[in-house]
């Protein structure tokens, strides 16, 4: 299933040992076109969120070949027409070639953008969670997050590749100057960057009862940590989750285009 969602459409089942699945996405309240894109590909056990830089030519465009291109480069990395083969990798393996298939991505739009003066500078961030029989593979650039909820308990499973992160991490500001910092927002990964990418890829083991949540910045520039945990907990299925997030979102200012993808 190849899911291109906007203007608040929703997409939801109950295939492949996924107890129930959805994902939305909204322009929000100011803005008048939509560069969100989210791909649910449950035969893969793929999720992902693909966030249209702002401020970049064709933002669009990247994103939707995000949904166009990374499943078929994961398909091949992971040589899922395979199923002997697949189960036959080691976590380690699986991480390294999660990772490339990522890098291919980038290279890939990269190029394109090169080719296409229209599309020069073209970019997206991507998040996405990879089902296996036992774990699951987080892999992201750019600042669209991840997030795991077990036993009541949020987890942010991402961390931002943005300037405002690095400069916490080598302690040059605050965390109350970087609520503020006009670095907040500044990517230094992302897909289709002019340098070598590299995307984080982490592997936890997979727990009956756990719902994941993939989101764009839309979401989590709105709403705290806390009300979005809240919302995981009160909503009964993926699909009410993902409505009350967005509208939750838009009642809050609704800044930016919001996408959320929601796998319990």
């Amino acid at each position: 299933m190849t899911s291109r969602l906007t203007n608040g459409s929703d997409i939801y089942s109950t295939k492949k040992g996924f107890s129930l699945y959805a994902g939305q996405t909204d322009p929000g309240r100011i803005r008048s076109k939509n560069e969100d894109n989210l791909g649910i590909f449950p035969e893969q056990g793929l999720f992902f969120v693909a966030d249209g830089v702002g401020g970049m030519p064709a933002g669009e465009i990247a994103s939707m070949l995000v949904v166009e291109v990374l499943p078929a480069l994961i398909e091949q990395r992971l040589e899922l027409s395979s199923e002997t083969e697949f189960k036959s990798f080691t976590q380690n393996e699986i991480i390294l070639r999660l990772k490339q298939a990522v890098i291919d991505l980038s290279n890939r739009i990269a190029t394109d953008s090169q080719k296409h003066p229209e599309y020069a500078g073209m970019a997206s961030t991507l998040v996405l969670v990879l089902f296996t029989e036992k774990n699951l593979y987080f892999a992201h650039l750019g600042d669209s997050r991840a997030y795991l909820l077990q036993d009541e308990s949020l987890k942010q499973m991402t961390n931002d590749h943005t300037l405002v992160r690095h400069l916490l991490q080598v302690k040059a500001i605050t965390q109350e100057e970087a609520v503020h910092h006009p670095g907040k927002n500044q990517l230094v990964q992302y897909i289709g960057m002019s340098m070598a990418p590299g995307p984080d890829v982490i592997c936890i083991p997979r727990k009956s009862g756990e719902k994941v949540l993939l989101c764009s910045d839309g979401l989590t520039d709105m709403l705290s940590k806390q009300e979005i945990t809240q919302f995981l907990m009160k909503n009964s299925t993926p699909e009410t989750i993902c409505k009350a997030l967005i509208k939750a979102a838009n009642l809050a200012g609704g800044k930016d285009n919001i996408t959320v993808v929601v796998v319990e």
